[in-house]
């Protein structure tokens, strides 16, 4: 699943779902995530009916803006199961 939506974003990371993608195109930046029960943790964001600890939010925010600010893209390698990082 594919999201621009930045808070949703960190919402995942906080519940622990695997962000295994990230582009910026310009200004905005794509986040991919994979993991069990995706769609219900988005339907909870969007009806607010989630509760997260306010440190595990500040700091998933704290670690996507490093991603985006940093310059770093990575998607998923297939050869070897892991992730490959490059500056952009």
């Amino acid at each position: 699943m594919t999201t621009s939506d930045f808070y949703l974003a960190a919402f995942l990371l906080t519940e622990d779902i695997p962000l295994v993608g990230h582009t910026r195109d310009q200004i905005k930046s794509t986040f991919e995530f994979e993991g069990d029960g995706l769609s219900d943790l988005i339907n909870e964001f969007y009806t607010d009916m989630v509760r997260v600890s306010p440190q595990r939010y500040s700091r998933a925010i704290r670690d996507l803006k490093s991603i985006m600010y940093n310059g770093t893209t990575f998607q998923p390698h297939s050869r070897n199961g892991k992730t490959e990082e490059k500056g952009s």
